[in-house]
């Protein structure tokens, strides 16, 4: 009777295994060809997404798809300046026991182009994408999380804690963004004044417009962009460096000249010993600092209950003039679009 009842056990142990192995490859299967739907969704939205080798791993808990050298890279359909990223390997994981979300988890050396700047080389201790997955539609939301950030290259010394990420897009385009960052360690040379370490830096918008497919150059994109009403839409900022505490909104469009034509509201606290450190480092003179602090103090008042004395400050940035309400600061440079085809400066 035992021999039969630890047989009959075995039996179903093994009929256990084979169907989880089963589901396993099933997943895996799904895996691969959802890999290869991805890749020629982004291409009709204006993106290339290559990868090299591919490998399955993860039974019994769950199905992974590791992929090696991923690289994606966006055409002018897709963003409004060229665009690319990197990584050296990418996981692919789906829970067997709740697959409801889609994980990528993202390991070693990673690279991030955006326009004409210098790439951005950096490495994370953990680094991972959150995907709610739906039956009845694609995916239309996720979410990053990122850990100690240590940046290379240009941005030598760099440094981020904690790297967070919502994003949310309609059938079409991207729609909402929510990106925050804490215990930020700036690069010597971009310390300033404040000191090199941001608590926090938070950033809640929306994209509106659209950019037209086959446009031959950037002006030409963005020009399509600020005709069909774009426009990035800022609706909280929010900034701890140092002594001083921001937050406030803001508006981005493009004028007719393809200038940027930007209108924020921000409310400061913590401005006399911003100032107080801005004049000792000779950012502006001792004189301008103290007739700001008076004008500002005058200007200043408990934003809520229990806050510190703040001020609430309308900035403009049109025609090239940066001012404070009627207050002029500051003639910036104009903003020259590449006069070459698009694609030719999508980065390899």
């Amino acid at each position: 009777m035992k021999r039969r009842w630890l047989i009959g056990s075995l039996g179903l142990l093994a009929l256990a295994g084979l169907a989880s192995f089963a589901a396993w490859w099933w997943a895996e299967d799904r895996m691969t060809h959802a890999l290869a739907a991805f890749q020629a969704r982004m291409a009709a939205e204006g993106w290339t997404v290559t990868v090299g080798a591919t490998a399955r791993a993860g039974w019994p808990l769950a199905a992974e798809l590791v992929l090696d050298d991923l690289s994606l890279q966006a055409n002018a359909a897709a963003l409004p300046v060229p665009a690319g990223y990197r990584a050296g390997r990418v996981t692919v994981r789906l829970g067997l026991r709740q697959p409801g979300a889609l994980l990528v988890l993202v390991e070693g050396a990673q690279t991030l182009r955006l326009g004409t700047a210098a790439p951005l080389v950096f490495t994370a201790d953990t680094l991972t994408v959150t995907v709610p997955l739906s039956l009845r539609a694609p995916p239309t939301q996720a979410g990053l999380e990122g850990r100690n950030l240590r940046f290379a290259g240009a941005m030598q010394g760099l440094t981020i804690g904690l790297l967070e990420a919502q994003a949310e897009r309609s059938a079409t385009r991207l729609s909402d963004l929510r990106v925050s960052a804490e215990a930020i360690t700036l690069p010597a040379s971009m310390a300033g004044p404040l000191g090199p370490h941001i608590a926090s830096v938070t950033a809640e918008g929306s994209f509106s417009g659209t950019i037209p497919e086959g446009a031959p150059t950037a002006a030409a994109a963005a020009a399509g962009w600020r005709d069909s009403g774009g426009a990035i839409t800022l609706h909280r900022i929010a900034l701890g460096w140092g002594s001083l505490g921001a937050s406030g909104r803001a508006t981005l469009k493009l004028d007719a000249a393809l200038q940027p034509d930007v209108a924020a509201v921000l409310r400061l606290v913590g401005l006399d010993e911003t100032l107080s450190a801005l004049g000792n480092a000779h950012v502006i003179a001792p004189a301008a600092a103290q007739t700001a602090r008076i004008v500002l103090t005058l200007m200043s008042h408990p934003l809520k209950d229990g806050e510190a004395p703040g001020v609430e400050l309308p900035l403009a940035l049109h025609d090239g003039k940066l001012s404070l309400g009627v207050i002029p600061l500051a003639t910036l440079g104009k903003l020259v679009w590449p006069d070459v085809p698009f694609a030719a400066m999508v980065p390899r």
